[in-house]
C-alpha cells in the first residue's frame, strides 16, 4: 500500500503500481512550507586534516566532492533535488555511524541520513552537511522456526523480501522492492499485507539505535521502551536505526495483479472501488489509480487477495462484471513475484515530482467530483492513488505506536513528475490544487507521503500522539541534531 510509498518509481514510469503510501493533510496554508527548498545553505570549510582523521577511523568509505563516485552518490530517488554534500560516508557498521554523529556535530555540520533514498522531501541529502549512507549494510537473517528476520538498515524491501520468502514467510512491507526498509519502517509502513498483519511497524520486534551522543541502544517493549514507541511511525527523529527485528507470518501464493479500464468512466469507477471496499475482509488489500491514457484519464484497480484463490476470485466476479475491465492481470502468484510485478525497473531518465498525501475517513461524493474534475484537467505525467484502509492496521490503538494512522478510511495520494524544468511549476500548482480542494474532508497524513513539510503538517500527522513525541525527542535529541526529516522540534528548540 505502500509503501512509502518510495512507491516513486511509478511516477516516472506510469504503469500500474500498489504503492499504497497512504496520508492525510491538514491547514497547509499556514505556517512554514518547504518546497524543493535547499537546506542549511551556509556550512563552514571542513579541514582536510578532520576529514582524514575521520577516514582513518572508521571502516567504510568517506567521499568528497572531489572523488569520482561524488556526482552519483550524491543523487536520491527524487531528482527534484539537487543537494551537494560536504561528506558522503558509506558505513558498514553501528561504530561507523557513531564516529560520523560526533564528527558532524563537532564540525556543526548539518546531517543526512540515508538507506534507500526515496524520501519524497529529498531528507537522503544535503547542502554542505554529512550524509550518513547506510545502504552497505544489508545483512538479513532468518529464524524460521521462531519466524523472525533481523536485517541491517540498509537493506530494501526487496532484500528483506527475498529472503524471507526462501521459508515461505514474510512481514508487511511496501511494494517497491527498492524502497529502504528503514524509512519505511521507521514512518510507520503500509503495503499489501497491512489489511492482514497491520503496518510494518507493528511487526518491528525491536531495533538497535545509535543516539546522537554515540550511545548503542536496543529498542523493544522491554528496553528503551519510549524509544521503541516514538520510532513506530515517528521517523528518523530519535537516533539512527542500525538494525531490525521482525515478525514474520506464513504467506505464500497471492491472488494479485490489476484490472485495467479503458478510458473515462472515472466517477463511475471510484464508486464501484468504494461500494466494493465497504465489506472488504482482512485477506484483501486493494488500491485504484487514475493515470493518464492519451489525453484522457484511466481508471486502473489493484488487488491482493491473501487466502484461497478461489475465494478471491468469487469476491472480485461482481466488480470485473461492472468494471468490464480492458485487461484482466489478475493471477495466482507467489508473494514475492507479486511484489516484484507493483514497480518496474527504474525509469531510463529519472525525474523529479512532486507529491501530497491526504487521509480521508470516506470517499464522499464531494471528494470524487473534485478528483473527476481534477482527472480531466491534469498535467501530461500525473497519478492519483486512492488506497483503502481497513482490517489489522484499524484494530490498533492510536495511542499505542506513533504511527497515527487508525481507523477505516482512504488515503489518497497525488502525484505529478517531469522531466524537464519547465513542466515543474505546472505539475506542482496541478497537485497543490487537488490537495487543497480534498484537504476539507481529510484530518491528517502521512508523513512518508510528503515532498512538502511544515511543523503544521507533522503535527497533523501525528495528532494526540505529538506531544509525546516532543518529549522523546527532548529526551534523545534535545540539541535537534536529527533535523533533516519530517522533524519534531525538541520544546527546546524554536528554529532550526
Amino acid at each position: 500500500m505502500k509503501a512509502v510509498i518510495t512507491r516513486r518509481q511509478f511516477v516516472h514510469e506510469m504503469v500500474f503500481t500498489v504503492a499504497a503510501l497512504y496520508g492525510r493533510s491538514a491547514n497547509l496554508l499556514a505556517g512554514e512550507r518547504r518546497i524543493f527548498g535547499a537546506f542549511e545553505q551556509s556550512t563552514p570549510p571542513l579541514d582536510a586534516a578532520a576529514i582524514r582523521k575521520l577516514a582513518s577511523g572508521i571502516a567504510g568509505h568517506v567521499i568528497t566532492p572531489e572523488a569520482p563516485d561524488y556526482e552519483s552518490s550524491r543523487l536520491v530517488n527524487n531528482r527534484a533535488y539537487d543537494r551537494h554534500p560536504a561528506l558522503i560516508v558509506h558505513c558498514v557498521s553501528a561504530s561507523d555511524v557513531v564516529r560520523i554523529l560526533d564528527f558532524a556535530q563537532r564540525q556543526s555540520l548539518p546531517l543526512a541520513v540515508r538507506a534507500g533514498g526515496h524520501s519524497a522531501a529529498g531528507y537522503g541529502v544535503c547542502d554542505g552537511g554529512v550524509v550518513i549512507d547506510l545502504s552497505g549494510m544489508k545483512r538479513v537473517e532468518v529464524d524460521a522456526h521462531k519466524r523472525v528476520a533481523r536485517a541491517d538498515a540498509g537493506c530494501l524491501v526487496g532484500d528483506l523480501d527475498q529472503a524471507t520468502q526462501r521459508f515461505g514467510l514474510a512481514t508487511p512491507m511496501g511494494t517497491c522492492p527498492t524502497v529502504g526498509i528503514a524509512g519505511l519502517t521507521l514512518g510507520g509502513g503500509e503495503g499489501t499485507l497491512m489489511p492482514k498483519y497491520g503496518a510494518t511497524c507493528d511487526n518491528l520486534i525491536s531495533a538497535r539505535v545509535v543516539t546522537v551522543d554515540g550511545g548503542q541502544v536496543e529498542a523493544s517493549q522491554n528496553s528503551n521502551a519510549d524509544l521503541f514507541w516514538a520510532i513506530r511511525g515517528g521517523g528518523g527523529n530519535f537516533g539512527v536505526v542500525t538494525a531490525f527485528e521482525y515478525q514474520l507470518h506464513p504467506v505464500s501464493e497471492v491472488l494479485a495483479g490489476a484490472l485495467i479500464c479503458p478510458a473515462g468512466r472515472i466517477a463511475e469507477m471510484l464508486h464501484a472501488y468504494v461500494k466494493f471496499t465497504g465489506s472488504a475482509p482482512d485477506e484483501l488489500s486493494s488500491v485504484c489509480q487514475l493515470l493518464p491514457s492519451d489525453g484522457r484519464p484511466r481508471f486502473q484497480m489493484g488487488v491482493a487477495y491473501y487466502g484461497q484463490p478461489s475465494l478471491g476470485n468469487d469476491l472480485l466476479r461482481p466488480l470485473r462484471a461492472q468494471l468490464k475491465p480492458q485487461e484482466d492481470r489478475v493471477k495466482t502468484m507467489s508473494h514475492l513475484d507479486a511484489q516484484r510485478m507493483w514497480f518496474p525497473p527504474a525509469a531510463a531518465k529519472p525525474s523529479g515530482y512532486f507529491v501530497a498525501n491526504l487521509f480521508l475517513s470516506e470517499l464522499s461524493e464531494a471528494a470524487i467530483e473534485a478528483i473527476t474534475a481534477a482527472a480531466q484537467d491534469a498535467p501530461q505525467r500525473f497519478w492519483v492513488l486512492i488506497g483503502n484502509f481497513h482490517g489489522a492496521v484499524t484494530r490498533v490503538h492510536l495511542s499505542d505506536t506513533a504511527f497515527a494512522l487508525r481507523e477505516c478510511g482512504y488515503e489518497v495520494d497525488v502525484s505529478s513528475n517531469w522531466n524537464a524544468l519547465e513542466e515543474k511549476a505546472s505539475a506542482v500548482r496541478w497537485v497543490t490544487a487537488l490537495r487543497d480542494k480534498l484537504q476539507p474532508f481529510s484530518h491528517g497524513l502521512y508523513v512518508n507521503g510528503l515532498s512538502e513539510t511544515s511543523e503544521e503538517l507533522v503535527r497533523a500527522a501525528y495528532g494526540p500522539n505529538y506531544a509525546r513525541l516532543v518529549q522523546i525527542k527532548k529526551t534523545y535529541d534535545p540539541a535537534n541534531v536529527l533535523r533533516l526529516n519530517q522533524n519534531i522540534k525538541p520544546s527546546m528548540v524554536s528554529n532550526n
